[in-house]
């Protein structure tokens, strides 16, 4: 059966006030569910206002008459608004967040590469993002590239090295190539190309167009810088980087660029913000709001605002009135809440990059005249993000949609609020009632503990009853004090009886030695007179009869003895090895019936033992009885001694009966005896429990165990050294 404590049981009753806490957590959870439904609602009615301003004004997105199928292969280029212009030094600090949303180009994707016949397989990629700023445009190219090789000056063509190739269409459909060249780190090199992109069309660099060029660790960067007016309009365009990698032959191996450049129609279009949009945006505008305007082909045509929360998280922290108690709790346990609630981010990463990209089913169902809200993570995922959308239309036609965002950190910061004060009003009267029923449990287990120890205090190891013992409680009015007084009554009753068996023994003796030693006197008077009838076999069993109940006599009066005298003994030091030397050759001599001899194994050094020689000279004198009684005939009794943890070891070994189950424990009782019934000796069964007696005064322990060959008993004993 399993065995609970009052203390555990107590426990466990106190870990059922947890279910307020967590009744109390699902209900925060239903609130910040209905809170998020609330806000979404709040941002599809903002996206729709919005979209209302825009309705019906088809000049916004004039631009957009002919433009190809997103699906198509040819990839417009989508210009992002900077809002500071750029120092043209080839680093990427400058750029901000914006570095980091650049579309990624490789191989599986926008490979463009008419020169790699044999379509190689290569590590060439790069990461490219457009910004505009007052009349410039900015590129920026991030190359990954395990091979960088610079531009020879000794070579007159300019394909020997890794460039930038520059694909531009002006209104007038005219194709001009330029490249962007690098001999060294800093300002690169600009010219018009031929067709073939191996010579300049003329001999001197133009300086419309500025690059720089850093080298990186698993590549290089290109920063670039053109006027405006030349993608403006009907203009297309395209950039690829050209890339080779065996630094002896200089041969072209791949081309990647942003689109496939083959032709003219293939140039991808340069879509930029439009100001006007941006003019109404920027009245519309709410902190801690993101509002996107796409186009019907899923590009951005204007972008405002900032997803900060700073001003969030502090409005609903400073306006909630906390008690002092409860404060000092949220201090106190202020790590515990880091770990299990989930507080708003300070700082998260969401980058405006091509919102194309992402939400795809939300733009997608938006474009198709649907209104709809979405929930996302940031791009760090520290934050959720809320999202709605709204069609923009002209004339029952879609001509793009608005999308709001908002972070979800309002919402979390109250949750997080409210846990926190169920939190630490769960803690404090979860502290102050388990301390209560824990005061009590102690209390309770304290005077339990105090009675079971005296009630097993009362009875020494022996089993008898001890002359003192005071049970506590007794004057109690509880359940426990009832206990205390019939635990006490009990032992009173079990005291007297005790008394009554110990003195029996003394009584009997006394009683029974003075007819014993009439009929013993008669006896030997009547052999003495009548010498035919002294010789008969009934005065023989007669007498053997005499001399077995004194002997009977004798060894009950023998450990009733024994207990008083150990009791009192003086304890001295003596050398134990030699003490069993000498008891061996004297009970040798004693013996000499015993044929079979003693094997004795007694160490060198000398055994320090602090108790009473004549009390252990006992103790041996009694096992070794009982092992001759119990020995096998032509077989020894080996009696070894050893130390072992600062414990003398004794063993008495015999070759014979082994012990039947159940008796290991047994044989060391009073009264108890394995001898046969028809021995011609008298037998109570007190020489073991007169060993016991002994080892137990000297703070030692004894059992006995068959041997491991099973044909003998072995009695082990250990006694403490000095």
């Amino acid at each position: 059966m399993i065995r609970i404590s009052i203390r555990y049981k107590l426990l466990l009753v106190t870990l059922t006030l947890l279910l307020i806490p967590w009744m109390g957590y699902q209900y925060v959870r239903e609130m910040k569910s209905f809170a998020l439904q609330g806000q979404e609602e709040a941002l599809l009615l903002t996206a729709g206002a919005i979209a209302t301003v825009l309705h019906d004004r088809p000049e916004l997105f004039s631009a957009e008459t002919n433009v190809p199928d997103i699906e198509s292969e040819i990839s417009d280029l989508q210009v992002m608004r900077l809002d500071h212009p750029l120092t043209m030094d080839g680093k990427l600090d400058d750029w901000g967040p914006l570095a980091e949303s650049a579309g990624h180009y490789s191989i599986p994707k926008l490979l463009r590469n008419p020169e790699n016949r044999e379509n190689k397989e290569s590590d060439l990629s790069f990461n490219h993002v457009l910004g505009s700023w007052g009349r410039y445009l900015y590129a920026l190219f991030i190359v990954q590239d395990d091979k960088v090789v610079l531009r020879d000056p000794s070579y007159r063509r300019l394909d020997n090295s890794d460039y930038l190739r520059i694909y531009l269409r002006d209104a007038n459909d005219q194709m001009t190539r330029y490249a962007v060249i690098a001999a060294k780190s800093g300002r690169m090199d600009v010219y018009a190309m031929d067709k073939e992109w191996r010579y300049p069309l003329t001999g001197d660099p133009i300086y419309s167009i500025v690059g720089y060029f850093q080298p990186l660790e698993d590549g290089y960067a290109i920063e670039l810088r053109l006027l405006q007016n030349m993608v403006s309009g009907d203009a297309r365009l395209a950039m690829a980087i050209a890339d080779i990698d065996n630094i002896k032959d200089r041969k072209l191996e791949t081309v990647l660029g942003t689109s496939a450049a083959k032709n003219t129609t293939e140039l991808g279009r340069v879509v930029t913000p439009s100001p006007e949009i941006d003019r109404i945006l920027h009245g519309l505008d709410k902190p801690g709001t993101r509002i996107w305007i796409l186009d019907k082909n899923k590009y951005v045509r204007a972008l405002v605002g900032d997803l900060s929360t700073a001003d969030d998280e502090a409005s609903i922290l400073s306006g909630s009135n906390m008690k002092s108690l409860q404060q000092w709790m949220n201090k106190l346990l202020g790590p515990v809440f880091r770990k299990i609630l989930k507080s708003p981010a300070s700082e998260f990463k969401d980058l405006p990059d091509d919102t194309r990209k992402r939400n795809e089913a939300l733009i997608y169902q938006v474009l198709e005249g649907k209104p709809s809200t979405d929930r996302r993570s940031s791009v760090d995922q520290k934050a959720e993000l809320l999202m709605a959308a709204h069609p923009i239309l002209n004339e029952d036609k879609i001509m793009g949609a608005v999308i709001v965002e908002r972070s979800s950190n309002n919402v979390v910061a109250l949750q997080s609020q409210l846990l926190q004060n169920l939190i630490a009003i769960t803690v404090i009267v979860f502290v102050l009632v388990a301390a209560a029923l824990m005061t009590f449990a102690w209390r309770l287990t304290r005077r339990i503990r105090r009675l079971s120890k005296a009630s097993g205090h009362a009875i020494n190891p022996e089993g008898r009853l001890r002359d003192e013992h005071a049970i506590p409680d007794v004057k109690a009015g509880d359940e426990i004090g009832d206990l205390s007084r019939s635990i006490s009554g009990m032992l009173a009753r079990l005291s007297h009886y005790t008394r009554y068996l110990e003195r029996m023994p003394d009584t009997l003796a006394h009683e029974l030695n003075n007819p014993l030693n009439v009929v013993n006197s008669s006896l030997e008077n009547l052999g003495t007179q009548h010498p035919d009838i002294g010789l008969s076999k009934y005065m023989s069993r007669a007498r053997n009869g005499v001399n077995r109940l004194g002997s009977l006599l004798a060894s009950l009066t023998e450990a009733g003895n024994l207990e008083e005298a150990l009791a009192t003994e003086h304890h001295e030091k003596f050398n134990l090895n030699k003490m069993l030397s000498m008891f061996i050759e004297g009970y040798q001599e004693s013996h000499p019936e015993f044929k079979q001899g003693f094997i004795t194994q007694l160490p060198q050094h000398q055994v320090i033992l602090k108790g009473s020689p004549d009390h252990i000279a006992q103790m041996m004198d009694k096992l070794l009885d009982n092992a001759m009684d119990f020995c096998a005939k032509d077989q020894p009794i080996s009696l070894s001694l050893s130390v072992w943890h600062q414990q003398a070891i004794i063993k008495v070994m015999n070759i014979g009966k082994t012990l039947p189950e159940g008796m290991q424990e047994r044989l060391f009782d009073p009264m108890v005896s394995l001898r046969q019934t028809g021995d011609d000796r008298s037998h109570l069964g007190m020489g073991l429990h007169i060993v016991r007696l002994i080892v137990n005064a000297h703070g030692g322990s004894i059992r006995a165990r068959n041997n491991e060959a099973n044909n003998g008993v072995v009695f082990e004993i250990k006694l403490p050294l000095a």
